[in-house]
Parts: C-alpha cells; sequence; structure tokens
C-alpha cells in the first residue's frame, strides 16, 4: 500500500521554519501523522527541530506530532560532505529487542565514503561502521554493510551482504537489500528488505537491513 501524505497544507507550513529544507508527512487513511520526516540545514540540534515541529503543527492545525514519531536529516551536521540522520529513538515497548535505527552519518571526502550507523535494541547502543567508494552504485552497499557491522553483535550468526540498492518504484525510490544468513541447521537462508527512500538514500538502505533482519532478533 503507498503512502498517504493527506496534510499538504501541514507540511507546507513546515517547511517554512527556520532551517527546513523538506518535510514529508505519512499519515493513515483518517489523516493522522505515523511518520513525519525532515530534512534540516545543520545549526540547530535536531531535538529543537523536533520540538519547532510540534509546536507548529499542534498551534497552527491542532494536530499533535508525537515526538517519536518525526525523523531529522542534517546535512553537513559535523563537516563537509556528512549527513547526520536522528531518527525516531526508542523501539516499542511490546518489542524490545527490535533494532531501532538511532542515526546514520555519511561522509563523503572525494570518491572515497564512510558510513556509521547506531542501533538502539532494549536500551542499549550498537555502532557500526563501513568505508568504501562513494560512487552511486556503491553507496547503497556501504550503508547496508555499515549497518550489517552495527547487528552483528546481535545476530549470532554470519550474515553476507548479497545485494543493496535504491530503484525507482512508480513515482517513489525504494531501497532493496538481499543477505545471505548462515544458519548451523538449515544452512544458507536468503532473506530480503525494503523501505521507502523519505529523507536520505543511505538512511532507507539502513531500514532496509532491518527489515531484514528484525524477524532474525526478535524470533
Amino acid at each position: 500500500m503507498p503512502a498517504l501524505r493527506l496534510l499538504p497544507d501541514l507540511e507546507d507550513a513546515l517547511r517554512s521554519l527556520p532551517g527546513v529544507q523538506a518535510v514529508s508527512v505519512v499519515t493513515s487513511g483518517s489523516g493522522e501523522p505515523t511518520e513525519v520526516h525532515v530534512l534540516a540545514v545543520p545549526g540547530k540540534a535536531a531535538k529543537q527541530v523536533v520540538r519547532d515541529v510540534q509546536s507548529l503543527a499542534m498551534a497552527g492545525f491542532g494536530v499533535d506530532i508525537d515526538h517519536r514519531i518525526v525523523s531529522v536529516v542534517q546535512l553537513g551536521a559535523q563537516r563537509p560532505g556528512e549527513l547526520v540522520e536522528h531518527a525516531p529513538g526508542s523501539a516499542r515497548g511490546d518489542d524490545a529487542r527490535r533494532a531501532a535505527l538511532l542515526s546514520v552519518a555519511v561522509r563523503s571526502a572525494g570518491h572515497d565514503l564512510s558510513v556509521t550507523v547506531t542501533l538502539g535494541v532494549g536500551g542499549e547502543e550498537f555502532l557500526g561502521r563501513a568505508d568504501g567508494s562513494g560512487t552511486p552504485t556503491q553507496r547503497p552497499r556501504v550503508a547496508a554493510a555499515a549497518t550489517l557491522d552495527a547487528v552483528a553483535p546481535l545476530l549470532g550468526t554470519p550474515c553476507d551482504l548479497e545485494y543493496a540498492q535504491v530503484l525507482p518504484a512508480g513515482p517513489h525510490q525504494v531501497a532493496v537489500v538481499v543477505l545471505t544468513l548462515l544458519t548451523p541447521r538449515s544452512g544458507p537462508q536468503v532473506v530480503t528488505g525494503s523501505a521507502v527512500v523519505r529523507t536520505a538514500p543511505e538512511d532507507a538502505v539502513c531500514r532496509a537491513v532491518l527489515d531484514a533482519l528484525n524477524r532474525q532478533l526478535t524470533g
């Protein structure tokens, strides 16, 4: 089912906030926001951006936005060529073992790319990093490898990256990954995951890896 976007006036208003460059508000069929993705310039703390979003939505539209559904991407937040993604920061209480994407930092230098991923599981944080080529075809693989590096201590079994790309799907871009889990009893097991690009492609690739593996982590 395609993501619904039933609050275009709210999106336009949020884009007028200082430092905000782009906004995507995903809604339920009744028009209730379920995801808010914000692309912002550096200079303001991500938590303050979230508070600004909440305040404007409530004051101008009477919409109460839970801070946990707001993710903020800040381009160049630490160094030129670096992107930092501040994702909703807690796993749901009914699934404490599910890995939540806390942040994605992407640093480019010439043709080189470095991606650092932070995951949160049950109140703990797990850090992963991968370096590689910054070419368009290789960037998704570097982001996926960083996510696998972060999740490795939780899996307890080797996992190989077979495929990672961002593909067009109608009007959307979708990150798709194919992984092979090497399980002792059943041998190689192929798993797949996908995620719609809301802000940065690297963020979507990381979420696609978690989509493929969270059943393994919570099963």
